[in-house]
């Protein structure tokens, strides 16, 4: 009975990696994976698995993919004793592929996480200030359109009373001249009435 082959996709699942990660590193090491295609699939054997594992392992400790691929090939792994991932492998019972999830790859999400939620503070810390800024620029533009207003309003008082002044001194400029005008004219009349009535 044939092991069951796996495409890109399905090793992608059981290492817990994205399928541009595991396309990523089928190409750089192409030389350690066998594979046959069937149209534009490329189909592998079960092992592409534990050397995908090893190969995201490896990458994230600095080597060059020179020695990584010799690490791979000899079967030796340059773990260092603190891993936990090691100690998880050694004294856990063993999980089945698809639960396996590889350390390296939860830490570097996290980490993506964790800088993604700081940019996000950032961001918010930054909107709240132009927010501030923005409610202060408000508050000064109104601030100055009420002084303005006021000082058109003491202005157009000043202007009101001004106005009255004037009709005031013009009713008592008027008011005389219309009097000897009347005076005047009462004159005449009787001057003009009387010598009428003695003949």
């Amino acid at each position: 009975m044939h092991e069951k082959e796996l495409k890109i996709g399905d090793i992608a699942h059981l290492t817990g990696l994205s399928e541009q990660d595991v396309r990523a590193l089928i190409q750089t090491y192409d030389s350690l994976f066998t594979y046959r295609t069937i149209g534009r699939a490329r189909l592998f054997p079960q092992k592409a698995v534990k050397i995908v594992r090893e190969l995201a392992e490896l990458s994230g400790r600095g080597l060059s993919p020179d020695e990584i691929a010799e690490e791979v090939k000899s079967g030796r792994k340059s773990a260092a004793p603190e891993e936990p991932a090691e100690e998880f492998d050694r004294d856990a019972a063993p999980l089945p592929p698809e639960v396996v999830i590889e350390l390296q790859v939860m830490r570097d999400t996290l980490a993506r996480q964790e800088r993604r939620i700081v940019r996000l503070v950032e961001e918010l810390e930054r909107e709240r200030e132009m927010g501030v800024e923005e409610a202060d620029r408000l508050r000064k533009a109104v601030d100055d359109l009420e002084e303005r207003l006021s000082v058109q309003q003491e202005q157009l008082a000043l202007v009101a009373e001004w106005v009255d002044y004037f009709d005031r001194q013009m009713d008592e400029v008027t008011r005389p001249v219309l009097e000897r005008f009347r005076r005047t004219v009462a004159k005449k009349s009787d001057s003009g009435q009387s010598p009428g009535r003695s003949g």
